[in-house]
């Protein structure tokens, strides 16, 4: 394998006539003592001499040997070079002096003034930023929309969520008892979201509309549609608080209790059906749901809440546990 010859060209080498920019004469200038000897060594340093290793024919015919031998001679001339460019400090017990260093003397530091260092290393490539770290990371911080739910019962609960109009379907989940998980939502999503413990017949619902009015969300819950599982949603952080986590059912008198066809009771039952309310069962909820808690009947308007915050929390729990409802 034949070693290329290393071109002058990549060093400053005082060989030729140095001439000032400016001067209108064309004599050359004279190199210094240092430059002159090193002018002089480079004149023999072997990189164009007849035995170079391209001259001498690569590793042909005893080649090989004769490249070892012009190396050793290239590095005794490196080594002299480095003795000059050292003056005092000289090249004795140091390192030889990188390419950059040993040109950086050649073209304007004299002997004495010329630094051996060698050339400093490439920094590595500065790493992206990323402002948003994944979903679920530790100490990562969240970006877009997003609600963790988290499930507080003793038995797996699934949640469907319901978009409103034009908005985009998201897959429901199932949490194991004690587990949370975060799901991200469009900007601008608007529905709603619910256990499928129970018939359907009756459900706690939580409501959510991101990036609504002045770029916040609004969120509540409402019973309404009933009541089948303790539900609180607020704002990650903290925040005001919809809804309870109290179990309704615990305290419920059987006229207002939501039973499946086998009669078996999982909730409690709606307050509103076609506009019609009903009163016993509005009462009740009255008892144990705030004002500005959640909606029991559709005009409770002060229970829709604002925050700046784009990512909620949402606690929740069947009513009944041990039960398996409708997918």
């Amino acid at each position: 394998m034949a070693i290329a010859p290393l071109s002058r060209s990549s060093i400053a080498c005082p060989s030729s006539p140095v001439r000032a920019p400016s001067a209108p004469s064309t004599q050359p200038v004279s190199a210094p003592p240092a430059r002159e000897s090193l002018r002089q060594l480079f004149a023999a340093d072997g990189f164009d001499s007849p035995m170079s290793a391209k001259k001498a024919g690569g590793l042909e015919a005893g080649g090989l040997e004769a490249m070892v031998q012009e190396l050793a001679r290239m590095a005794q001339v490196l080594s002299k070079a480095a003795e000059l460019l050292g003056g005092e400090g000289g090249a004795s017990g140091q390192a030889m002096p990188g390419l950059k260093s040993l040109a950086k003397g050649v073209d304007g530091a004299s002997g004495a003034g010329a630094s051996a260092q060698a050339l400093p290393e490439l920094k590595s490539p500065p790493k992206s930023v990323d402002g948003a770290g994944g979903v679920g990371a530790p100490g990562a911080a969240k970006g877009g929309n997003t609600m963790t739910f988290t499930n507080d019962g003793t038995s797996p609960m699934t949640i469907n969520f319901t978009p409103n109009a034009g908005d985009k379907a998201i897959d429901s989940l199932t949490l194991e008892p004690g587990k949370a998980q975060t799901v991200e939502f469009p900007k601008g999503w608007s529905g709603n979201f619910r256990s499928t413990s129970g018939d359907g017949a009756a459900a706690t619902l939580g409501e959510v509309k991101f990036n609504g009015g002045g770029d916040q969300t609004y969120y509540d819950v409402s019973y309404i549609e009933g009541d089948n599982a303790s539900m609180t949603i607020e704002p990650e952080g903290g925040g005001r608080k919809s809804g309870t986590m109290e179990n309704l059912l615990a305290s419920a008198p059987d006229s207002v209790k939501a039973k499946s066809a086998d009669g078996s009771v999982y909730g409690i039952k709606k307050t509103t059906t076609s506009n019609v309310q009903d009163p016993g069962v509005v009462d009740f909820y009255r008892k144990h749901v705030g004002a500005d808690q959640g909606y029991v009947i559709p005009t409770d308007d002060a229970s829709t809440l604002a925050t700046k915050n784009s990512h909620l929390v949402v606690r929740m729990k069947d009513l009944t546990q041990g039960t398996t409802g409708r997918v």
